[in-house]
């Protein structure tokens, strides 16, 4: 029997050793094992191309090397889907984050605008609980954030102003979305409707809202059943850099 043949049925033993091994222990145990099989692999590549005594023709083993290639990539499945994942969620991440800073960029100008003016507006960001339950009962939108529209929503002569706005990924889904009040009586006196409305749905939501008050110009942020009152331009950004996800 020549070193090939040798090789191939060593080959062979060790990679059916392998799958009964990995049935019945961790997969980090065997990582040692995977290694051999790769060696052993190359080792039947480079007899294929040193060794020209034996009886087989080169296409003979090419073929006969076929299901040894099917065992190294059943091997290494998992590495396989997670370097896949790897690379497509990093690449996946750099382009939420250039959708994140576009949409951040729309807000901050919006809230900026409507604060200026003394417009009350409140908008929410869905993140990762669905609001179908408002958003099926208010006037639905459905058309890309722009500032502009953002803005002119919130104009209290126009008949969409009461109510809050909800945003999912990069769309405004709605307008005169009602939402519970909440029932705390540890609140301001100064805590009008919007902002009771706004810890209401961050009680029942992990939901990103900001209301802009209507008599102070204050811009304010619920989230996780808490309330920041008069938060900064630079604060309301930070909350976008930790919650702003678009899905």
């Amino acid at each position: 029997m020549d070193n090939f043949s040798l090789a191939l049925i060593a080959s062979y033993l060790f990679a059916i050793y392998l799958i009964v091994l990995r049935v019945k222990i961790s997969h980090k145990s065997i990582r040692l094992f995977k290694i051999l099989l790769v060696i052993l692999f190359l080792l039947d590549v480079v007899l294929i191309v040193v060794d020209s005594g034996s009886g087989f023709t080169l296409i003979t083993k090419i073929i006969v090397l076929i299901p040894l290639i099917y065992m190294l990539i059943a091997t290494y499945i998992n590495e396989l889907t997670k370097f896949t994942k790897l690379f497509s969620s990093k690449k996946n991440k750099s382009q939420r984050d250039k959708t994140d800073n576009d949409l951040e960029d729309k807000l901050l100008e919006t809230v900026e605008f409507l604060s200026n003016r003394k417009i009350g507006a409140l908008i929410t960001i869905e993140r990762s609980i669905n609001l179908s339950a408002f958003i099926s009962k208010a006037l639905m939108i459905n058309a890309p954030v722009s500032s502009e529209l953002l803005a002119s929503i919130f104009i209290p002569t126009t008949p969409l102003h009461d109510g809050a706005v909800i945003i999912r990924d990069s769309s405004i889904l709605c307008a005169k979305a009602y939402y519970p009040s909440t029932e705390r009586t540890d609140l301001p006196l100064h805590f009008g409707t919007r902002h009771r409305a706004a810890i209401g749905i961050s009680e029942q939501s992990d939901a990103l809202t900001i209301v802009v008050s209507e008599e102070t110009g204050y811009v304010s942020v619920t989230i996780n059943r808490q309330i920041d009152y008069n938060v900064s331009k630079e604060t309301l950004s930070l909350y976008f850099e930790k919650y702003l996800k678009i899905k």
